[in-house]
């Protein structure tokens, strides 16, 4: 009974939502990779925000709201990579293109500074409260994660939309 009503409402969902909309229907053919990516990329840039407004007022709430999204954002970039990599194997047979490598080689660099400046942060939260050479490198490598989930953005943005001619 539960295998035909499946059915049935699998069919119903391909009616309404015919193959060009794109949604994939059953476990397997779920976009893991669009789903997972989007998380990291957009709570890096509103962490980035809070640790700003943390600078600029030195309440507590920003700095705890910057470290909370950061640990998240954190904890979600390795996902969106290695499902990155995953439909990259299925989808394009793992060929090896220069929009590909670029994307595998900074999603590796954005891990490691995601959670560098997630580490950091933890074990010494008063790096905003000082000012010297350490807040400064602290605050570049922040600003550096923008300029990777920017470029990887870009990256993926040729890959779903097509190249430019």
């Amino acid at each position: 009974m539960k295998l035909i009503m499946r059915t049935n409402w699998a069919e119903i969902l391909k009616k309404i939502f015919p193959e060009k909309t794109k949604i994939k229907i059953g476990l397997l053919n779920i976009p893991f990779h669009a789903m997972f990516v989007h998380f990291p990329t957009a709570l890096y840039p509103v962490a980035i925000f809070f640790l700003f407004l943390a600078l600029l007022s030195d309440k507590d709430s920003f700095h705890n709201s910057y470290f909370y999204l950061m640990i998240i954002a954190t904890l979600f970039t390795p996902i969106s990579h290695f499902t990155g990599i995953h439909e990259w194997k299925k989808k394009y047979r793992g060929v090896r293109t220069h929009i590909f490598i670029s994307k595998i080689r900074y999603g590796r660099i954005l891990i490691l500074v995601g959670g560098l400046c997630t580490t950091w942060y933890w074990f010494y939260p008063g790096i905003l409260d000082n000012t010297g050479v350490l807040n400064i490198v602290f605050i570049i490598l922040n600003i550096s994660i923008l300029l990777l989930v920017g470029y990887l953005g870009h990256l993926g943005g040729k890959l779903v939309y097509g190249l430019p001619h």
